[in-house]
């Protein structure tokens, strides 16, 4: 069994669904995890293999260790350093680009190969770019592998000058064992259920989803759960009161990922029509939400962004408009509305495509066999 080193900021936060998924999928790779806290360890426990606090609370031993490598030793990776040979770790997998550049000294030093995943946030906001220009610059050079989620986040990668053989796509996966497929329908007797995954940020695009969902209110019953906090919470309720839209709307807050689960099996449709910000924050890849709505068999309403049109199938499992576009979102949310009848295929269409493409069983094989070839080099 190879040992693989996972370098993290976290372990993990409550939106990091996509690397858990992985992570405790492991058969034939035993899961080292080096992160600087750890947090949410109830909601996504690691029994096949192990997790390391490089930092820690102040006082407790992992916060000495770390202080004495750094302020002592002068050596701000000894910790980590040290964790690596102890374990005997064969390859490293840094989860973000910052933190490939971050650890990229221990890949040279140890002489491991290093894989680096991009997420988006990492490669899409100007200002990151700038600022890790030269570091990715290097990164790229010496770094063995660089996995992406999609074709869109690959051209970002190619146009940040990262060699194409170096990079491969490795698409989100999910358990399908722990998502309960239904067949969705809707008579016009009952408000239809609509739900939003995700945190208050301006590429997530939640302004645009109430305002179109405003327009249609007083045509179709609706309630709106909303699940998710963030810099922009006070400027969305603002929002809503400005559109005299609260009484259908639910805010829930952040939530454990087995609540967004319960969430998205009993809402009707996920509505997520995620925009480039204006600092070209973006999702990189794609929401990992608008998997989980489809395993379930929820009809998805989204827009054309990033590797949103890769994960789902458009016209088929979503309905996707232009960014920003809400009298694109108003049509596809009323044809959705006005034939309910079509929403068994479409959830059906959704559930097929995550089956055939985003299953976990197949993905980890996929994961594992590169990490092997990479030890054959």
């Amino acid at each position: 069994m190879i040992k693989v080193a996972h370098l993290l900021k976290y372990y993990l936060s409550q939106s990091e669904t996509f690397i858990w998924q992985y992570l405790h999928s492991f058969k034939q790779v035993y899961p080292v995890i080096i992160a600087y806290a750890i947090k949410n360890l109830e909601q996504f426990p690691l029994a096949n293999g192990k997790i390391y606090s490089i930092s820690g609370r102040r006082g407790s031993p992992s916060w000495f260790l770390s202080n004495w490598y750094k302020r002592i030793l002068n050596r701000p990776l000894g910790f980590a350093q040290r964790i690596i040979k102890r374990e005997k770790i064969h390859v490293l997998h840094a989860h973000s680009g910052f933190y490939g550049s971050h650890f990229l000294p221990l890949s040279t030093t140890l002489n491991l190969p290093l894989v680096t995943t991009f997420y988006g946030l990492d490669i899409s906001c100007r200002d990151t770019i700038k600022e890790y220009e030269d570091r990715y610059r290097l990164l790229f050079e010496i770094g063995s592998l660089f996995l992406v989620e999609g074709p869109q986040m690959k051209k970002r990668l190619l146009r940040l000058g990262c060699h194409e053989d170096k990079i491969s796509i490795q698409h989100i996966a999910l358990d399908l064992k722990n998502y309960h497929f239904r067949i969705r329908t809707w008579y016009g007797k009952r408000p239809v259920r609509f739900l939003f995954v995700g945190r208050f940020v301006e590429k997530k695009g939640l302004e645009y989803a109430l305002e179109a969902l405003s327009v249609i209110k007083e045509r179709f019953p609706l309630t709106f759960t909303i699940i998710g906090d963030g810099e922009l919470a006070a400027t969305l309720k603002a929002k809503c009161q400005e559109l005299a839209f609260r009484q259908q709307i639910f805010w829930h807050g952040m939530q454990p990922h087995n609540l967004v689960i319960t969430e998205i099996e009993k809402c009707d449709i996920l509505i997520q029509p995620s925009i480039t910000a204006k600092n070209g924050d973006s999702e990189g890849g794609a929401p990992t939400v608008l998997l989980e709505a489809q395993a379930c068999g929820v009809p998805i309403i989204s827009s054309i962004h990033s590797d949103i049109p890769y994960i789902t199938v458009p016209g088929k499992s979503a309905l996707l408009s232009a960014e920003k576009d809400i009298s694109g979102l108003v049509e596809n949310i009323t044809f959705l509305l006005e034939n309910s009848d079509c929403w068994a295929e479409i959830g059906q269409a959704g559930r097929n495509h995550v089956a055939n493409y985003h299953n976990v069983d197949r993905e980890i094989v996929k994961l594992t066999n590169k990490y092997l070839m990479l030890l054959q080099d």
